[in-house]
């Protein structure tokens, strides 16, 4: 990649983001402050400052990862992580676990899940559901769509950074496995009869902070 190595693409990218990122977010401010609560425009944005404030978080917490610093750590219930990624993206919520915790980054956790849902998406997949279940000390995040599905052959190199079978860009699933690494974790691909699955293992809170 012209000489710079994967690793450091989220800390340049970061780097560079930063400046026009805060611009946007002083413009939409403004516009804010300039349009009446009670104006339909007042939604729209608010949604926009909603996801540049997302944006924001994203950046800090890959410029963190980037230094070489353990993510930053928060109690975050998993119904809550599932259920925020799932409404964005119209995804079913098949089972939760009521009172399981993780310790992490939140908005790299939920663009974990959005990532899978997006790619489940681009495989033209109609139906996307997820689920978790605790065991032991770990809590595993299933994501499983009824899309095109995944070769057997395919499966060991999809979170290869630039690697994609669709002619993607071959990052998404490796920014799923970066962060989850991050987190302590690990992820893996499971090719289903018909669609695929993705099973996020992580460990739970109080297994987690005792490591930190």
């Amino acid at each position: 990649m012209n000489g710079v190595a994967t690793e450091r693409l989220p800390g340049l990218i970061g780097h560079e983001l930063r400046n026009p990122l805060a611009s946007a977010m002083t413009g939409a401010l403004v516009a804010r402050d300039m349009i009446d609560d009670g104006d339909p425009r007042a939604a729209l944005v608010d949604g926009v400052l909603r996801d540049l404030e997302r944006m924001n978080a994203l950046l800090d917490g890959w410029l963190h990862a980037a230094r070489g610093k353990r993510t930053r750590r928060e109690v975050i219930a998993i119904d809550e992580l599932l259920a925020a990624a799932a409404t964005r993206h119209g995804v079913e919520v098949v089972s939760t676990c009521p009172d399981a915790c993780i310790a992490g980054d939140r908005p790299m956790l939920e663009r974990v899940l959005e990532n899978l849902f997006e790619n489940a998406h681009n495989a033209g997949a109609v139906r996307i559901r997820v689920a978790a279940q605790t065991l032991g000390g770990e809590v595993t995040i299933h994501v499983e769509d009824d899309g095109c599905g995944v070769a057997a052959d395919h499966a060991q190199h999809l979170f290869t950074a630039g690697w994609s079978g669709r002619g993607g860009s071959g990052l998404g699933l490796y920014v799923v496995a970066t962060t989850v690494a991050c987190h302590d974790g690990h992820v893996r691909c499971v090719p289903l009869a018909r669609g695929t699955r993705f099973s996020i293992t992580l460990p739970l809170a109080a297994a987690a902070t005792a490591t930190a």
